[in-house]
């Protein structure tokens, strides 16, 4: 067993030492605690699953490598996906989707806060148009692009994702769009099921009136640490390093306009991942059925109140 190296990218050294002094990574436990989680998977008659290492070490890191954890993260992550089909509708890279990557709301940014930092993603409210993005549309994006960011970007995964969303001539229309209840249900699947911290979100070019219903916002957050509100553009680039802002905001880190041509690729490179997706589910009869046999510390997972709190560092 110690021989055997698990089939995951190797970590750049400073993403690595992140894994060890934050996330308790351990080389020589990586592939027992895999193994074990794979092995969990497999006997549990209920639930189809991914298995292949890259996919369960994303889960096992976000976790701290705490086995138990783990489980109910992923077990989640496959519930939600399962019950909530009216959010996330098809599995499928429709042209929805491809929609929504061309159309430059959305961009991550090519280099992370440094090479053991967090990724940044980029959203640009004033390109979201209400009559064609609706806020489920949105989130669904969102959905897929994190179990693209679950296979491919170690940053996301290991250090975390910065926020920053530009407020620059922002449909108000879309905020009419929100609901409580609707904002629970997405939250759920982003506290509970993505395996990433948000380590902050950084708000750009909010008109006044936008920055004090923030301001209110932020008030009533548990994290409220986590929210930042910029009045202008250097102040953002003092919190952030300018460095890492794209080039329409005086950065070095890529151009916003290069956004909608990498998402577009990525998604169609895992149109066959996620047409394969359809099949990984929860069976709700068989888990209850095998629950009444089981101990109560896997019992039926609501929404919220049943995980510990995340911990930002």
């Amino acid at each position: 067993f110690p021989d055997m190296m698990a089939n995951i990218r190797p970590l750049a050294p400073e993403l690595a030492e992140v894994a060890q002094c934050q996330l308790n990574e351990v080389d020589s436990e990586m592939v027992h605690k895999i193994g074990a989680l794979r092995l969990w998977i497999n006997q549990q008659n209920y639930l189809q699953a991914r298995t292949d290492d890259q996919f369960l070490v994303a889960f096992l890191r976000f976790c701290h490598w705490d086995l138990e954890e783990a489980k109910k993260r992923l077990l989640f992550y496959y519930t939600y996906k399962t019950k909530e089909r009216e959010l996330l509708k098809s599995r499928l890279v429709d042209d929805k989707l491809l929609e929504l990557c061309r159309s430059g709301i959305f961009i991550t940014l090519p280099n992370p806060i440094g090479p053991g930092g967090p990724r940044i993603h980029f959203t640009r409210m004033g390109h979201i148009e209400p009559s064609k993005h609706s806020v489920s549309d949105i989130f669904r994006f969102h959905a897929f692009r994190a179990e693209i960011e679950i296979n491919t970007d170690d940053n996301w995964n290991v250090a975390g994702v910065v926020e920053i969303i530009d407020f620059t001539k922002i449909p108000y229309s879309l905020l009419l769009q929100f609901d409580a209840g609707m904002f629970r249900r997405m939250n759920a699947f982003l506290e509970h099921g993505i395996p990433t911290n948000l380590v902050a979100t950084h708000i750009v070019n909010a008109s006044r009136e936008t920055q004090f219903v923030l301001g209110l916002v932020r008030n009533v957050m548990k994290q409220k640490e986590l929210l930042h509100i910029h009045s202008n553009v250097e102040s953002l680039q003092k919190a952030i390093g300018k460095e890492y802002l794209p080039v329409e905001m005086g950065g070095e880190n890529g151009s916003l306009a290069d956004g909608p041509s990498r998402y577009e690729e990525q998604f169609n490179s895992f149109a066959m991942y996620f047409q394969e997706d359809e099949q990984y589910t929860v069976d709700e009869k068989l888990r209850q059925a095998s629950e009444k046999g089981a101990d109560k510390s896997t019992a039926p997972l609501a929404a919220e109140g049943s995980f510990r709190k995340l911990n930002f560092d």
